[in-house]
């Protein structure tokens, strides 16, 4: 008799394990996912946060900066466009998905971005805006100018339009 009702709980304890493992299995798997994507969406922004925050300061003045800029983004006009306040578009989706400026530094004049917006969650103009700030000192060097980094720009999101604009 202690042997029938030790197998009706054996065969109990795994009907209720056949029922309620699979769910516990999936649900902390299922977190565990959204945790591991969670520090990569992290990281990745983090370092494309640095990216965007960084400026290149030309050591001349903003009418001779701005033409180098002009020129630069008239090579790639589906990728830069002058905007018609004077500031330069970088597009991912729209002419405007990045907006950068020309703004007076000690040195002579700094190109930042002044804002940006975010697709899918995260910032997408992060290689085009090396790519400007790359073509800019190069074609500064090529007149003899002398281009380098300039100080961090700051930004922070706003959650209703999910734009990062300059603080």
């Amino acid at each position: 008799m202690d042997n029938a009702l030790l197998f009706v709980v054996v065969i109990a304890a795994v009907l209720v394990l056949a029922v309620f493992l699979p769910r516990w299995i999936r649900r902390s798997s299922r977190s565990a996912g959204d945790r591991a994507g969670q520090r990569y969406a992290e990281g990745r922004r983090s370092a494309i946060l640095d990216e965007l925050s960084r400026t290149i300061v030309v050591h001349a003045p903003e009418a001779t900066v701005r033409e180098l800029v002009d020129t630069v983004a008239l090579q790639q006009p589906r990728r830069f466009s002058p905007l018609s306040d004077g500031r330069y578009g970088i597009r991912f989706v729209e002419p405007d998905d990045a907006v950068a400026r020309l703004v007076d530094d000690p040195q002579g004049t700094r190109l930042q971005l002044d804002g940006f917006r975010e697709y899918l969650g995260m910032p997408n103009t992060s290689a085009s805006w090396a790519e400007l700030r790359t073509r800019v000192s190069e074609a500064a060097v090529a007149r003899g100018l002398t281009a380098h980094d300039g100080p961090a720009a700051a930004h922070r999101r706003d959650p209703e339009t999910e734009r990062w604009n300059i603080v």
